[in-house]
């Protein structure tokens, strides 16, 4: 899978768009966590440079696997000695809409 391209420059200012995205995570007795999502890491991701016929380069992104979602109050939500919960994993097509749109607005740099 391949995102779309970025625009080279930046995203407008925009009310409607939030500030801060909420952390995904549920605990198992409901509560929300309150904090924001402060990191997303792709895993095995297939990063590439070419040269397009026109003699510039571009920057292609392929991912093959998933991403991890990092919190503002628990980092991985994963404690001590604990692997990363599923709750803070994510496929592209998965992700939460806010989290989705900022890797396709952003790019490396």
């Amino acid at each position: 899978m391949t995102l779309p391209p970025a625009s080279p420059e930046p995203a407008p200012a925009d009310a409607a768009r939030p500030a801060r995205i909420a952390c995904p995570f549920v605990y198992a007795n409901g509560r929300v966590c309150p904090g924001n999502a402060v990191r997303i890491e792709a895993y095995k991701a297939d990063l590439a440079w070419s040269v397009n016929d026109d003699g510039t380069w571009s920057f292609d992104l392929r991912l093959r696997s998933h991403f991890h979602v990092f919190c503002s109050e628990k980092g991985n939500h994963a404690g001590f000695r604990r692997q990363d919960p599923e709750a803070m994993k994510f496929w592209f097509d998965q992700l939460p809409a806010e989290l989705k749109e900022v890797l396709e607005r952003t790019q490396p740099g």
